[in-house]
C-alpha cells in the first residue's frame, strides 16, 4: 500500500490524454508541451497553476488523500500546512483546497493545492509562487477552481 501512496503522491502520469477542461485565467498564458504536467498556465510574473490528473488507485476517500498530501508536503520541502477549506466548481464538482506556506530566505512563498476525487480520477490543481504573487491574483485563482471541469 505504501508504494502506491507513494505512486501517487510523486504525481506520476497516466497513459491516456486528460479527462478534464481546466480555463485559463485572464492575465495567465497556457504553456504547451509540458512534460510534467497535463495543464500548465503562467503569468509574466511567474505564478503557475498547474492540473495534474492521476488514475484513482488505489481507491481511497477525500480524507484518505488529503493526509497523505499533507504528510508528503511536510516531508518533500518542509512545508507548514496553513489552512484548508471546500470548493466546488461551476458544474459542482466538490473538492478540498490546502494551502501551504515555505520561506525561502525573507521571502514567504505559498503552495495551494486543490484535490478533486472522482470514482475514477483525482486532480490536482496547483498554484505556487511568492505570497504576494499568489494574494494579488487570488480572483483569478479562484476563477480557475470554479470552470474547472472534471469529467
Amino acid at each position: 500500500m505504501q508504494k502506491a501512496i507513494a505512486a501517487v503522491l510523486a504525481w506520476a502520469a497516466i497513459g491516456c490524454g486528460p479527462s478534464f477542461e481546466a480555463s485559463t485565467p485572464q492575465g495567465f498564458v497556457e504553456l504547451e508541451d509540458q512534460e510534467h504536467f497535463d495543464y500548465r498556465a503562467t503569468t509574466a510574473d511567474g505564478l503557475v497553476i498547474a492540473v495534474r490528473e492521476l488514475e484513482h488507485e488505489p481507491k481511497g476517500a477525500p480524507d484518505f488523500w488529503i493526509r497523505a498530501i499533507e504528510n508528503q508536503m511536510r516531508q518533500r520541502g518542509g512545508y507548514a500546512m496553513l489552512g484548508s477549506h471546500d470548493v466546488s466548481t461551476k458544474t459542482g464538482l466538490k473538492g478540498k483546497q490546502l494551502r501551504f506556506g515555505h520561506d525561502e530566505g525573507e521571502t514567504p512563498y505559498l503552495y495551494v493545492l486543490t484535490l478533486f476525487v472522482t470514482d475514477d480520477q483525482l486532480y490536482l490543481m496547483e498554484f505556487g509562487g511568492t505570497k504576494e504573487l499568489v494574494e494579488r491574483h487570488k480572483d483569478q485563482l479562484e476563477w480557475a477552481v470554479q470552470n474547472f471541469r472534471g469529467k
